[in-house]
């Protein structure tokens, strides 16, 4: 057993951390420090970049794919007309439901408009810089329009990191022969250039209902 005298003697001769220690290893953790940061914030960034080129481009690839879609069913091209160019696509489903059918560009997201039913189909997460529509029919028998977008991701860190992708095609039309689209001879959709505003109108029970929607006049 050490005697009491004794152990308090080794207490206090047990050597401590000194000041010069705790700042050496201050320094050091502040270099290991400095060095990590820039590759964390590299890899975040890549990680980010590489997040936002995908969501671009799936969301622009399944806008276009929807466009397609709607643009192969339906019976005819009512706006823009043959040779022009717009910014609003109008069409002529055989369904009163669904007649007409608009996709155009609100509010910086693309919107599909069934009869008065209204759908966002971009996603919320991007923004939708650029939509526009030519009518490419070389006849009445053979429709066919070209569409392009523009999508935008912007992601906000230290330094904002902005990625754009443009999406672009021609689709033709396979109408059938029997077109039965306007069977309460509704007007056809048209750009009210009082208002500024997308006019429509919807067959339901016989009955032409107007709607508007869409700022129709564009300062690109």
């Amino acid at each position: 057993m050490i005697p009491t005298w004794l152990h308090h003697r080794l207490r206090t001769q047990r050597p401590g951390i000194s000041l010069i220690e705790v700042l050496l290893f201050v320094v050091i953790m502040a270099l290991m420090a400095g060095a990590l940061l820039p590759f964390l914030f590299n890899v975040t960034e890549s990680r980010q970049r590489q997040d936002a080129i995908a969501l671009v481009e799936q969301n622009g690839a399944q806008v276009l794919q929807t466009i397609i879609q709607e643009v192969r069913s339906a019976e005819r091209i009512l706006d823009p007309q043959p040779g022009g160019t717009g910014f609003i696509l109008a069409l002529q489903t055989d369904s009163g439901s669904t007649n007409p059918t608009i996709i155009a560009r609100d509010s910086g997201a693309i919107v599909l408009v069934r009869g008065h039913s209204r759908r966002i189909l971009s996603s919320d997460l991007v923004g939708v810089t650029h939509f526009a529509v030519d009518n490419t029919s070389s006849s009445e028998d053979h429709p066919s329009v070209a569409v392009s977008l523009d999508m935008r991701r912007i992601i906000r860190l230290h330094q904002p990191l902005v990625y754009e992708s443009h999406f672009d095609t021609v689709i033709n039309l396979y109408p059938d022969d029997d077109v039965t689209g306007n069977a309460c001879n509704c007007v056809t959709p048209f750009c009210d250039s009082a208002s500024g505003s997308y006019v429509w109108q919807v067959c339901i029970d016989s009955v032409c209902v107007p709607y508007t929607d869409f700022q129709c006049v564009y300062e690109y």
